[in-house]
């Protein structure tokens, strides 16, 4: 199975995902400096990608993006359940977001599935759709 940005591809996507090197927007911003991007993907287009949990249970569940100027807004499902408000990823520069928090979770042990839906774009965007994974935080909600 394609493996990008260190994440498992679990579908069969309409576009392309790619390993994206991060290093010209900022070296040591990114993890690994780099992520995972989709790209060509339009709205209605759904990504699966497999993150990891070391233990079974509940977590609070996180996700580190990217914004540009060309990003899209995607609405983010995990295990098959929806994970907060749709996410605007417009912005006037490439940029790492910190963490954007997705609420909390009962989680597997070992792998678990994030949904990626393009669900729009913002006003302002260039209407490319883009979306770019960094990392999935994870922490056992005590």
């Amino acid at each position: 199975p394609a493996v990008a940005g260190g994440f498992r591809i679990l579908n069969e996507p309409m576009g392309n995902v790619q390993t994206q090197d991060m290093r010209h927007f900022g070296a040591g911003k990114w993890s690994r400096d780099d992520h995972l991007w989709w790209t060509d993907a339009r709205p209605g287009h759904v990504l699966e990608v497999a993150f990891h949990a070391e233990r079974g249970g509940k977590h609070k569940l996180g996700v580190i993006l990217t914004k540009a100027r060309d990003y899209g807004i995607v609405q983010l499902y995990v295990n098959g359940l929806k994970a907060g408000d749709p996410i605007d990823l417009y912005n006037p520069e490439v940029i790492r977001t910190d963490v954007i928090p997705l609420g909390t979770f009962d989680l597997k042990e070992g792998e678990n599935t994030l949904k990626v839906e393009i669900v729009g774009a913002n006003d302002a965007a260039v209407k490319a759709y883009m979306f770019g994974l960094d990392e999935v935080v994870a922490e056992p909600a005590d």
